[in-house]
């Protein structure tokens, strides 16, 4: 299992979450897509960061 985490400059992890529910994925490609969607649409602060963690 993958999930996508935002990580700041301050160490802050930041899991991405629909309705209080962590978002995880089966394979990291999933993962991977979901990510690079996610830059084009969210907006995160200049000090944080999307990256891909191995549950």
């Amino acid at each position: 299992m993958y999930k996508v985490v935002a990580i700041g400059t301050n160490e802050v992890n930041a899991d991405m979450a629909f309705d209080g529910k962590v978002i995880t994925f089966h394979s990291y490609e999933e993962a991977e897509l979901f990510l690079k969607e996610s830059q084009q649409k969210v907006f995160l602060p200049d000090n944080y960061k999307l990256i891909i963690k191995k549950e």
